[in-house]
């Protein structure tokens, strides 16, 4: 669909065999923590960036916070979401979500807590990133990467 100038896509990483495309950006939100593997799904979401874009993740820390206010009360008691939604053992800790990014070619630029304030039912930024968190990077230029080597 083309919204005013800009153009979306949403492609799923299951079919990136078929779609060749690269983006200018390329968002993953509340998804990471649901992948069977997620080197492999930072690999397949950071191949569709153009050197120069960027990639934007948002996902759940593995932290006794985010086991008792992301699955016991926003799933068991708050009925946020439905109970089973969340895994702990599939939760991503921050160094491991970054590593895998930068592993792809890219620099890290925020790496910023998220909340969620269940009355407003908004979300605003933190420096707390025991529950929440988003991370974006930016993809380098192969000869930024080619010189890294030398």
């Amino acid at each position: 669909p083309v919204c005013g100038n800009d153009e979306e896509a949403v492609v799923s990483t299951q079919s990136t065999g078929e779609v060749e495309e690269e983006f200018d950006i390329v968002v993953s939100s509340e998804v990471v923590e649901h992948v069977p593997c997620v080197t492999t799904f930072v690999k397949e979401c950071a191949h569709r960036v153009r050197p120069g874009g960027g990639l934007m993740f948002t996902t759940i820390n593995r932290t006794v916070q985010s086991w008792l206010f992301g699955i016991v009360i926003a799933e068991h008691v708050a009925g946020l979401v439905p109970p089973g939604t969340h895994h702990y053992h599939k939760l991503v800790p921050p160094n491991e979500l970054t590593g895998a990014i930068a592993d792809c070619g890219f620099d890290i630029m925020t790496l910023t807590g998220l909340q969620f304030n269940p009355l407003t039912r908004q979300w605003s930024t933190s420096s707390d990133m025991s529950i929440n968190y988003a991370v974006t990077a930016i993809k380098r230029h192969p000869e930024d990467t080619a010189n890294e080597d030398d």
